[in-house]
């Protein structure tokens, strides 16, 4: 419980802690967001906001907070007349949107520093406009944000003597203006057109542009565009040489440029008005006015401001420069690097091919060579599993059927060299014995050879048959037998003839030696185990004196032979003998 509360704590502090955070960068934003006429009118309590707003976003690390604040305190220096500040802003600023590729934002930064360098360089303000609209229509800025740019750039044409460009220019931003129903912005573009008409002594069309204008400033709720309007009026009347009215309206931007902090207009004003006394004769005012004028002009007209301003750009251009050629570098390095590697890879994977190919020859030698040596292994196994089978028959035809084909041979030698006529059908009679067990031998010898996967079922059965022969055939004595086979394990022809052998050959003893009259044949197997007992109760033998010469010896190696471990038993009641195989 305890850790499922701890986890849930963690998540819900996690979650508190985004929220949080893009609370703080929502409202980065929204000050950024604050309108240009906002600006201009409250320039000292937005200087203080906009630093304010520029340290929140770099402690939160918000690249777009940090450029957008950096934007607006270029805007608010330029205006308090601070140009060496407002130009280290602006570049500040268009590093970022760079580095954001914030294309729009780059395009009207470009505009507004090209713009506020006008009057101390127009060259270079020229440049920075043009500049400013190729990025701006290369990545569609919108048009209610191109149409400030066509206004502005049409200010600099003007400023260049070039009119009917900067006409074209200005109608331009209007016309974008008036499909938007931009009233903020159809103002601007209706006061460059009448200042330009102005400048050419068209008064009449110059003043019907300006009133329209003036239109839409009293619907302003600052009061930057109505003080702009109203130096304008003072403007069109200096130049119309009235000078009373011209002096007096410029005392009224004096003191409404004054109030909001707004610098520019402050000097002009005072500028105007001193060059207005002065051609009135009034030159005590127009003293006045000049030493007012160069008391709060600040570094317009300063070289040391200039140069900062030329090596502010200098080094802003070097360091352009030294980024494009690191830049070029690092994607040399970055494509040797990956050639590099490529090549690397190639050999890497060729080499892994042939040793995986040399592999796989080897492996198939070896397959070839294992499956050759376990044929001719095979091959040989069997040649001599043959050869022991040849073997054990020719011994088997030896021991039994060649024997007793010999005794034939000699008997009927002694026949015919030695027996009388008359005793000749008893004679022949031993023979015949022998020929019928030469028969049943030979007979056995052939069961025993088809019989190559055999049971203990089926030895049961030649058992039976041998020993109802032996009960019909001999009175006197009665052989039993008994079969407990729990498990019928195979046999295979060598086990099979064995085993029968065994039986045959311990029956046959029994009745020659033993004095015996019952004889018991015991079959018993289980799982793991078969034996054969075959028990007697006649008068026994030391074993001691027994010689391997006889058949106890050919009973012992057939048992062995089959697998099986021998033993005998003997005494006054009678013997035992055991063949005791064992399966796995």
């Amino acid at each position: 419980m305890n850790s499922i509360k701890r986890y849930s704590l963690f998540i819900v502090f996690l979650i508190s802690n985004i929220l949080n955070s893009q609370t703080n960068l929502n409202e980065i934003d929204s000050i950024n967001s604050i309108s240009y006429q906002d600006i201009v009118s409250n320039l000292q309590k937005y200087h203080i906001i906009f630093n304010d707003n520029l340290r929140k976003a770099r402690e939160s690390g918000y690249q777009k907070g940090i450029a957008k604040s950096l934007s607006n305190l270029a805007l608010v220096h330029y205006l308090k007349g601070d140009y060496d500040e407002s130009i280290q802003y602006h570049l500040e600023a268009i590093e970022l949107f760079q580095k954001l590729q914030m294309f729009f934002e780059l395009s009207e930064e470009y505009a507004e520093m090209g713009y506020q360098l006008k009057r101390q360089n127009l060259n270079r303000a020229i440049e920075l406009m043009q500049k400013a609209i190729s990025i701006a229509e290369e990545n569609n800025l919108p048009p209610f944000r191109i149409s400030k740019i066509y206004d502005n750039y049409g200010v600099l044409k003007e400023m260049n003597e070039e009119y009917d460009s900067a006409f074209h220019f200005y109608n331009k931003a209007m016309k974008i203006k008036e499909e938007l129903n931009d009233s903020i912005g159809i103002p601007y573009s209706l006061n460059k057109i009448a200042v330009l008409y102005a400048n050419l002594g068209q008064f009449d069309k110059a003043y019907k542009y300006l009133n329209k204008s003036d239109l839409y400033r009293a619907k302003e709720q600052g009061d930057f565009g109505r003080i702009e309007n109203l130096s304008l009026h003072a403007d069109f009347l200096s130049l119309q040489n009235k000078i009373d009215e011209a002096i007096k309206k410029y005392e009224e931007v004096f003191q409404s440029a004054k109030k909001i902090n707004y610098t520019y207009l402050v000097l002009y004003s005072l500028q105007n008005l001193s060059e207005l006394f002065r051609k009135k004769g009034d030159f005590e005012n127009a003293l006045k006015n000049y030493q007012l004028y160069y008391s709060l002009k600040d570094s317009i007209d300063n070289v040391d401001v200039k140069t900062r301003i030329a090596q502010l750009e200098i080094a802003y251009e070097t360091e352009q420069k030294n980024k494009l050629i690191a830049e070029s570098q690092y994607e040399l390095r970055s494509k040797e690097q990956q050639l590099f590697f490529a090549i690397v890879t190639v050999i890497l994977l060729i080499m892994i091919f042939i040793g995986v190919y040399k592999f796989l020859q080897l492996k198939k030698k070896r397959d070839i060579a294992e499956i050759e040596y376990k044929s001719k292994l095979q091959a040989a196994m069997l040649e001599k599993k043959i050869s022991d089978e040849k073997l054990k028959l020719s011994r088997e035809l030896h021991d039994n059927i060649g024997s007793q084909l010999t005794f034939i041979i000699s008997s009927l030698e002694n026949i015919v060299y030695k027996i009388p006529e008359a005793n000749f059908s008893k004679a022949l009679s031993p023979i015949k014995e022998f020929s019928r067990n030469a028969l049943d031998d030979l007979r056995n010898t052939i069961w025993a050879m088809k019989h190559q996967e055999g049971s203990i079922e089926e030895l049961a059965l030649k058992v039976t048959e041998f020993v109802s022969k032996i009960n019909n055939s001999i009175t006197s004595l009665e052989i039993e037998t008994e079969f407990d086979i729990n498990e019928n394990h195979p046999l295979n022809s060598t086990q099979m003839l064995n085993l029968f052998r065994i039986i045959q050959e311990a029956v046959q003893n029994i009745i020659k030696h033993s004095g015996a009259d019952k004889v018991r044949i015991i079959f018993k197997s289980d799982k793991n185990r078969f034996s054969l007992r075959i028990k007697d109760n006649g008068c026994g033998f030391d074993i001691n004196m027994i010689s391997n010469g006889n058949g106890l010896y050919n009973m012992k190696l057939r048992c062995e032979e089959s697998g099986g471990k021998f033993s005998i038993e003997s005494s006054s009641n009678g013997t035992e003998i055991l063949c005791d195989l064992q399966f796995v």
